[in-house]
Order: C-alpha cells, then structure tokens, then sequence
C-alpha cells in the first residue's frame, strides 16, 4: 500500500514538472511565470517530503533514521521554497536574508547521517545526536553571518561571488563522505542509501556550479534553469520510491550500550571550534550578533559534556554492579558475598554483636536438569533465589555461592535467630507451587546454620555451616541442620505457609 502510494506521488510528481515546462515556456520570466514557477517547485518539495516518510515507515532501525533526517532537511528547503513563493506575492529584506539561509544550509540534517551506526541504531535520534544538530545548525548560522552578513551587511542577501569556492568545497566534502561511507561499509542498506543519496547530493552541487558559474549566471526565476531546480527535487523522490530495505535489524531483549566510534566524536570538537573562530570575526563588526551564535553553541557543548558524563556514570555503574551480582539469579556472586561476610565479620568484632551464615542447597536439583532441561532447572533456580530474597530481612545479604548453592549473611543473628530465619525461607520455598511446562515441581532446601563474631571466624563459620548443610541432607533433606543443637525436621511451620504460585 505504501509503495503504490510512493509510485502516485512519483506519477504526480512527473506530471506537475511537464507543467512547470509549460509555464516556462509560456511565461518565463513574466508575472506570473516567477510566482507559478516558484509555486510548482513548493508543491514538488510537499510530495517529496510525503513520498521520504513513507519511506521511512517500510524501514527499521538506522534506515528508518536516516530517512527522518533527510525528511528533517527537506523540510528546511521547503520552507526556503514558501518564503520564497511569499517573496514573490510582497517581498521583504528580511525574507530574502531567510531564504538565503535555508537555501545554502538545508543539508545540514542530512549530514548528521553520516553519524548513524547501522549495527546499533534504534531509529531514534537521542539527546547526544539532537545537540549535535543544533551545533551543526548553529555552525551554519555562523557561516551564514561570516560569509553574507559581513561581506554584504547593506546591500543584497546574495552570496558575493568570491566566497562561493569554500562553499562548494564544504558542499563537496559531505557529498563525497556519503559516497565514502557507502564504498567502506559491509551493509547492502547502508551502501544503496548512501550511495545513491551521495550521487545525488555530488549532482545537485554541480547544478550550483552551473547556476553561479556556468550557462545559469544572470538568470532569473521563471527561465529554464529553473526546470533543473525541480528535476532536482524529483530525484531524491525516486530514491525514496524505489527503497526497499532488505537486511532486517536484529533486537535484542535489552539494547546494548550506546558506543560511537571517534569518527563519530569529532564533531562534537569541529562544531564549537567552527563557531568559535567565525564568531571572534563577526565579533569585530557586530559584538551582540557573535554574542547570540557563542553563547547557543556554548551551552550545547556543556549539555552535552554533561549528558555523556551522565552515561558513562550510569555505565560505570552498571559495570560494577554487574561485576558484583550472578548474572543468572541477580544475587550478589560468589566473590561480592564473601566480601560482605568478611565485612560483616569485622564489624561484628568492634561491636560485639554476632553474624548469622546459612548455607543452602537444593535438594535433587539435578533431577530438575535431567528431566526438564537447563533451561527449565535456570528458571527455577530464578524462582528459589526470589523466594530466598523475600524471606530475609532489608540488612541481611543473599548470594549465590555456587551452582544450586546459596548463602545468607544475617547479622547480629545468634544461632537462634538464624535458625528461625532458616526455618522461614525453607518453609516459605517447599510452600511455594512452581510450575514448568504446566507440570509441577516440587522443590525442597537442605540449610546449614553456623554464627561467627570476628573475622578469624570466616573459614570456621564457612566450614561449620557447609557441614551443617551435608548432614541436613544425610538425614533427610528439606531440613534445618544447626551448628550445635537439635536439628528442625520438614515438619515445622507448614501448617502456616500458604501456596504461592510461580509460572514460567
């Protein structure tokens, strides 16, 4: 539906440019030839700009971006366009500096493409990319006041001749960086739009060479130079209709990390330095209009220092707590709770007050495994770590020793209060109805109880409730085996477990 849409707008397109060769040729440079000429090629770019966004939605990803910043710099020249159609009905000065601008700049948005990744580009322009685009407009506003405002402040908005080489020259070096990008990348998408959109781009500069160089120097609007102005817009139409994007963007379940090459980086150095050296320039004649361009460009640098100081705080964050919790259950590792023993151990002994350490293991977990699959047997090991870590209280730290292994640090816990504790979390677990494929299963804990209060104690305490632990099994399972004293059969405390349900 989209594409047959796409292929209407290229018919109308077509047909609206025979017309415009009509009114060349009967009109020219006539009233109201300026205005119908200037008036087909608004209506053009309106097609156009429909015919990128259907384009964008049959794309996904850095495809579906691309064509949003090409709509974004379409839209730029279009408004050039209705400025200038307004010119024609009552023109105005300030019109004209406008329509200069948006003219000579409008491609602006369509150089941020080239900092698209197409290995991990959503399809949306983040906070990082939205002020690199203001920057990169304000570095044209910059150019704009250097190389028009000053040069010809009092007489007409047009470039003067002489500073249309280094214009060209910048105009070329993003057309032939399009064309770049598509020879080095290994994408098949990435090298038909960039390609194609470098050709085009490296065509459409050599028409403005023409126009102010060659046979359309001195023309004026309304004559045949014009109908080049409005193939150029049914180009790009054509690369929009024809689109269609074959490599499909793989998504994974959590979007990795946002990392840009040092290509991409640059420009968050090149904007500001532009802007900075055009502005001390401008300075010279017009202090309050460099003091408008540095100051924007200013706070866009330092939002954006701040924006990538905040991620690489949150990504150093995340990395240590990954570096900390078992990637499987989200408790602590085994390396991040032995810390927190011998931690909590060292406190223990300035405060004279005693830390309790369980030790837990599933009963017949390789049962699980062998009969359900690994998968099955991770989430259920999923399930019994959740339903560890809602048993123990706010201060009290559950980690995964290993395997099927547990351990809890409970402190200023005697052998009495962890026992309880114990007791609670394997009463809360064998209470609980896990489900698997629709077929129950049933899960029991064998826990060791062992209390330390100095840190001498770690490989006693550790050792004591290991043993604990083995013995709870050796006697039974589904049981709390202390230290020192009774053990505490299956027995207890079922009575008062209510069913809790776990699907996967």
């Amino acid at each position: 539906m989209s594409l047959t849409r796409s292929r209407t707008i290229v018919a109308a397109a077509s047909l609206l440019w025979l017309v415009h060769i009509a009114v060349c040729i009967a009109f020219g440079t006539r009233s109201p030839g300026p205005l119908l000429s200037d008036l087909i090629q608004f209506i053009l770019g309106g097609l156009l700009i429909v015919a990128m966004m259907l384009a964008a939605n049959r794309s996904e990803g850095m495809a579906r971006a691309f064509w949003r910043l090409t709509t974004s710099a379409y839209l730029l020249l279009l408004s050039a366009q209705g400025l200038s159609v307004y010119n024609d009905l009552a023109p105005t000065s300030g019109v004209s500096w406008a329509v200069n601008l948006l003219f000579c700049f409008w491609f602006a948005p369509l150089a941020m493409a080239l900092f698209l990744d197409p290995e991990r580009e959503t399809g949306r322009i983040d906070a990082v990319m939205a002020l690199d685009f203001v920057q990169g407009l304000l570095v044209c506003v910059s150019a704009y006041a250097y190389f028009f405002y000053l040069p010809n402040a009092v007489a007409s908005p047009e470039l003067l001749h002489g500073v249309w080489a280094p214009y060209f020259a910048g105009y070329g070096l993003v057309a032939l960086a399009f064309v770049i990008r598509s020879i080095v990348t290994h994408s098949r998408d990435v090298r038909v739009l960039f390609g194609s959109m470098g050709a085009f781009l490296a065509v459409s500069g050599l028409v403005d060479v023409l126009y102010y160089y060659g046979p359309g120097r001195g023309l004026k609007t309304g004559q045949w130079f014009d109908l080049l102005w409005s193939a150029l817009l049914l180009a790009p139409m054509l690369i929009a209709t024809a689109w269609k994007q074959v490599e499909s963007p793989e998504i994974p379940l959590e979007p990795p990390p946002k990392e840009k090459h040092i290509y991409a980086e640059i420009s968050s150095l090149l904007y500001p330095l532009l802007v900075l050296f055009m502005s001390l320039r401008i300075a010279r004649e017009h202090l309050a209009l460099a003091a408008l361009i540095v100051l924007p460009a200013f706070f866009c640098s330092s939002a954006r220092m701040l924006v990538t100081q905040s991620r690489l705080m949150l990504a150093k964050e995340a990395l240590r707590r990954e570096a900390k919790r078992d990637s499987l259950t989200g408790l602590w590792n085994h390396k991040a709770i032995m810390e927190i023993l011998e931690r909590e151990l060292l406190r223990s002994e300035r405060d004279y007050h005693p830390v309790g350490v369980i030790m837990i293991d599933v009963d017949h977990f390789k049962r699980v495994n062998d009969s359900r699959g690994h998968a099955a047997g991770d989430a259920v090991l999923r399930i019994i770590a959740s339903g560890i870590a809602a048993m123990v209280r706010p201060y009290d730290s559950v980690g995964r020793y290993g395997g099927e292994e547990f351990l809890i640090i409970a402190p200023g816990c005697g052998l009495g209060d962890t026992w309880e504790l114990a007791e609670r979390v394997r009463t809360h677990v064998a209470g609980c109805a896990i489900m698997a494929a629709g077929a129950a299963v049933d899960v029991t804990l064998s826990l060791g109880v062992a209390t330390g209060e100095c840190a001498a104690d770690l490989e006693k305490v550790l050792s004591g409730a290991d043993a604990a632990m083995y013995r709870a099994k050796a006697a039974g399972r589904n049981r709390v085996e202390p230290t020192l004293g009774r053990a505490a059969g299956a027995g207890r405390g079922n009575a008062s477990a209510a069913d809790r349900d776990f699907w996967m």
